[in-house]
């Protein structure tokens, strides 16, 4: 699957998803009840995007012996559903972290995998100590982290964070921007201002930029905007996204059947009035 027909999809239907995750990484269901559970919402176009193999110990990421197991039942998948005259087509993605220069979503064990499409996204920053710290999930572990590992320095983690995003889209080797800014999520737990200050807007100006000019799809991830009350990127961004004439592409993020289509009709209601506004 070519980049242009990821965008193909995206622009001539909204029965798709492409970030999901089951139970080869932290998600609660095997991929054959995800596929259910599109079909069931309506899907066209679903696509299965496991945690990638990384070179640190992480339980929400895949093993790399197991990537072999998830290909063949992806492929399995894909076969039964043409066997049955299926509506629904379905993709093999990864979501790959970057860790570093030498773990991230361009180098070649990467591409060489058989996969339709890529996301690149960041959930682990670098500590002042070169360590790989996870700064993605539930606030109480974000703040321990920070902390523990980071001398309570939250500028730093947000700062080393984008740096990290920024990074990745020069080096490439992906299709979608996942959840650019998901850090600000834990980040405003601390700093309830943090995403109206100066140097953090320059930041997420700097993700804009470069994510117009590598031509990436950018993610708008509805996951947590019940439990949380927000879209990654936050709403407030997608004018800049829109204007930057980058182009955007809403996913659950499901890790539960149910979350399939989970915010997503939410947030094509806005996305369609920006539009509208923008006329």
């Amino acid at each position: 699957m070519t980049l242009s027909e990821l965008l193909d999809i995206t622009t001539s239907t909204r029965s798709y998803n492409f970030h999901s995750h089951t139970q080869f990484c932290d998600g609660y269901a095997p991929m054959e009840e995800m596929v259910h559970a599109a079909q069931a919402a309506g899907m066209l176009h679903y696509g299965f995007s496991p945690h990638s193999p990384i070179p640190i110990e992480s339980p929400c990421n895949m093993s790399e012996k197991s990537v072999e197991q998830y290909i063949a039942e992806a492929d399995r998948l894909q076969q039964l559903l043409a066997d049955a005259d299926s509506p629904l087509r379905l993709y093999k993605g990864m979501e790959i972290d970057r860790i570093s220069h030498d773990s991230a979503p361009h180098i070649d064990y990467y591409r060489n995998l058989p996969l339709d499409y890529r996301i690149g996204s960041v959930h682990f920053v670098t500590s002042q100590e070169g360590i790989p710290i996870d700064c993605d999930g539930r606030f109480p572990r974000f703040e321990k982290n920070l902390r523990e590992h980071f001398r309570s320095d939250l500028r730093y983690v947000v700062e080393k964070y984008f740096e990290s995003v920024l990074l990745m889209l020069e080096e490439g080797g992906f299709d979608i921007l996942g959840h650019a800014d998901k850090i600000a999520a834990n980040a405003s737990g601390i700093d309830p201002e943090i995403e109206s200050r100066s140097w953090y807007k320059a930041l997420m100006d700097d993700v804009v930029r470069l994510s117009a000019s590598t031509g990436v799809i950018v993610e708008i991830n509805t996951k947590s905007i019940e439990d949380r009350g927000r879209f990654f990127p936050h709403f407030d961004w997608w004018e800049s996204f829109i204007q930057a004439g980058i182009p955007l592409m809403v996913n659950s993020d499901a890790h539960r059947p149910e979350m399939i289509d989970f915010g997503r009709q939410q947030a094509f209601t806005l996305l369609d009035r920006l539009c509208q506004n923008s006329l």
